[in-house]
């Protein structure tokens, strides 16, 4: 299925008052070259979706929105968002950066994303009541545009996440 020897590793640390880092590597250990795509489909619980703002750097950068069939391709006109329809966007070469999400009920969450990371996606599937729409957002850190791993080569990835509690 996958013609290239590899290893993804993931690290995940919970530090006292740093929050908690993560760390995604993927080494390739044949002898050819190989691409790949990437996401970390990280789901953040909030009180209201309607109430979240979502603040990143995506002013001027391509957004897709990938509701629309086709995908519409746009130059994003703010670095906010707000879920108010079924959701799923995609932000490219915006990252490394952060992302925050602001819950006037819970505080807000920084997503520190590092080095490997470059693309940013949100996703609610807004109206949906049986997947709990209300109580959560999609906001992954991506790799979505092929990354070229060299022949025993390696990738890393970086994310921190910060929480200030309300």
């Amino acid at each position: 299925m996958w013609p290239y020897a590899f290893r993804l590793t993931m690290w995940v640390e919970l530090k006292d008052d740093t929050g908690l880092d993560t760390t995604v590597r993927v080494e390739n250990l044949s002898d050819k070259p190989f691409d790949f795509t990437l996401a970390l489909h990280s789901y953040y619980s909030c009180s209201k979706v309607d109430d979240l703002v979502i603040e990143g750097p995506f002013l001027g950068k391509s957004r897709m929105d990938k509701t629309e069939n086709p995908p519409a391709i746009s130059a994003a006109t703010s670095d906010v968002v707000k879920i108010g329809a079924f959701t799923e966007e995609i932000y490219s070469n915006v990252l490394p950066g952060i992302c925050r999400l602001t819950d006037p009920a819970k505080g807000s969450l920084d997503i520190i994303n590092g080095s490997g990371w470059k693309d940013v996606v949100i996703w609610n599937p807004y109206g949906e009541t049986g997947m709990g729409y209300e109580g959560f957002v999609c906001c992954e850190s991506a790799g979505l545009t092929p990354v070229v791993c060299e022949p025993k080569g390696t990738w890393d990835a970086t994310m921190r996440l910060v929480a200030s509690p309300k």
